[in-house]
């Protein structure tokens, strides 16, 4: 249920969450050390590796935004004057390259053209110069909707420089775009959990394959964080697991408690159906979009992502004209955010709740926004077309709900 005054949100995440996820985090709080709440996180974590797909990974539940992931990878697999490839695709990259330079890293800056993903040949051709200790891989950039193909990237990392560590920033990716960790050879992958895990914002989650564990535990120098220390954390993350109570920090109680929640939502749905569906609601969307005369920012449809479109102004339609008409039509969609066409494109977030259970029908009372803001503008619609192609794309919606 709406809880934005009434309002559907549909940016790029925070997304809308389910009730029962919402119940439990609204509830009172135990005591982080208490029976019911320490079976609760030791089984979220164990969860957590069936969502990412992992048999061996170890996963991080720490408070904090999807950023802090940036500081975890940073601070823990990198040591002062190593360097780091960053593959860049926009806004979050320009980010986390900043945030390795906090902690002495030095940076190297992969860029790409606004609207394109990662080209194979240019990281190919950038690891066969120079040695480096990690590489940083954006799933997909919130800042212009483009996905990248990291089990291809991957491979490529994997081909020419196999001791270099391959991370992932999976924040507006994970539990709903494929991510295979085992088998990609991801070596580090962050998210938060207000996206599509499905958990209102305040929790990173970081999973680290066993060799980054083994780079952790043979720096040569120390660790330049306190709180993201993964020495620190990785006890607390072991103990939970084994159901004992431990301390470092007080985790975020009733966050975990919600995420336990939603990952069993997931893993009852099933992580290829999640997959299956957001692709399926992505595509059905976009197809609508294209029903309109919109374009998005992304070079080549096939690189666009699942989570989120980034869809263009059409001519003549500004942002101030359009989303306050979406919104007065109580749908809350997104702005630009790249720096160099902030002004020229918004953003509608399709990832979660909204993309795993249709019958909901978040998608077309976002539709049915957009067309009627577009038309109050003056850009020329016709009426119910968009919806009609949406419907026939999705091929009807199921008898009841999923979840």
């Amino acid at each position: 249920m709406p809880l934005n005054d009434g309002k559907l949100l549909m940016i790029p995440g925070p997304c809308e969450f389910h009730e029962d996820v919402l119940k439990v985090v609204g509830e009172a709080s135990p005591s982080h050390v208490a029976p019911s709440f320490i079976e609760e996180f030791g089984s979220t974590i164990e969860m957590l590796r069936k969502v990412f797909l992992t048999s061996t990974g170890q996963p991080f539940v720490i408070a904090g935004s999807g950023s802090l992931g940036w500081d975890f990878v940073a601070c823990n697999l990198l040591e002062p004057g190593e360097k780091a490839l960053v593959c860049n695709t926009g806004y979050f990259s320009d980010s986390w390259a900043m945030c390795i330079k906090a902690y002495k890293g030095q940076v190297v800056n992969l860029q790409m053209p606004v609207g394109g993903c990662v080209d194979p040949q240019m990281l190919e051709e950038a690891l066969k110069k120079q040695k480096y200790k990690i590489v940083c891989l954006t799933q997909v950039d919130t800042s212009t909707g483009v996905k990248n193909d990291i089990k291809a990237l991957a491979a490529i990392v994997k081909k020419i420089q196999p001791d270099c560590l391959v991370t992932v920033d999976g924040v507006c990716a994970f539990a709903a775009e494929e991510l295979r960790f085992d088998d990609w050879g991801i070596d580090a992958a962050l998210t938060g959990s207000q996206k599509a895990l499905g958990v209102p914002p305040g929790l990173m989650v970081c999973i680290f394959s066993q060799k980054a564990l083994r780079t952790v535990r043979n720096r040569n120098s120390q660790i330049l964080s306190y709180f993201a220390n993964a020495a620190h954390w990785l006890p607390i993350m072991q103990a939970y697991e084994e159901r004992k109570a431990a301390y470092f920090a007080t985790p975020a109680v009733t966050l975990v408690r919600g995420l336990y929640v939603a990952c069993k939502k997931l893993l009852n749905i099933g992580m290829e159906e999640v997959f299956n569906r957001h692709l399926k609601t992505s595509l059905s969307f976009k197809a609508a979009m294209y029903s309109l005369g919109l374009e998005l920012v992304a070079t080549e449809k096939k690189h666009a992502a699942n989570t989120l479109s980034a869809i263009k102004f059409p001519a003549g339609v500004t942002k101030a004209q359009l989303l306050p008409k979406i919104g007065a039509r109580g749908v809350i969609v997104a702005g630009g955010l790249h720096k160099k066409i902030k002004m020229t494109y918004f953003r509608v977030g399709h990832m979660g709740l909204s993309a795993i259970d249709p019958k909901r029908q978040h998608m077309v009372t976002v539709i049915e926004a957009i067309e009627g803001a577009l038309a109050e503008c003056g850009h020329k619609v016709e009426k119910g077309k968009a919806l009609a192609v949406f419907k026939a794309a999705m091929g009807g919606y199921p008898l009841r709900s999923s979840l």
